[in-house]
């Protein structure tokens, strides 16, 4: 939650640790994952997620959409930003103890939080 708001605010940039925050624990988990490897090979695998994990990329200003309709069913490629990449390094890093439970908990609270019954 920043400054009472629970979700980004558009046009508002978030640092790496407040953009995980709203974030699943997988989609943290497939950046820690990526981090390290070619772009090339990132921007590919960032293009056959999940519709839910493209558009938490979008909404947090991880990636940008590209317009294109390069994607694997014909959608909106995505470009990754630099603050993406900088999530990758932070959720690579080593966490102190007990630091990705209470990581997953603020994930999970979230998401619950927006679900639709």
């Amino acid at each position: 939650m920043r400054d009472g708001h629970t979700v980004p605010i558009a046009g508002e940039q978030l640092t790496a640790t407040e953009a995980m925050q709203y974030l699943t624990p997988g989609l943290v988990q497939f950046l820690a994952d990526m981090d390290g490897a070619p772009m090339s090979i990132v921007q590919a695998a960032v293009q056959v997620l999940p519709f839910g994990s493209r558009s938490a990329l979008l909404a947090t200003g991880l990636a940008t959409a590209d317009g294109s309709g390069a994607g694997p069913a014909g959608e909106t490629g995505l470009q990754l930003t630099p603050l993406a990449w900088e999530v990758m390094a932070e959720a690579a890093a080593p966490v102190e103890a007990g630091g990705l439970d209470k990581l997953a908990d603020t994930a999970s609270a979230i998401v619950a939080e927006h679900s639709c019954p």
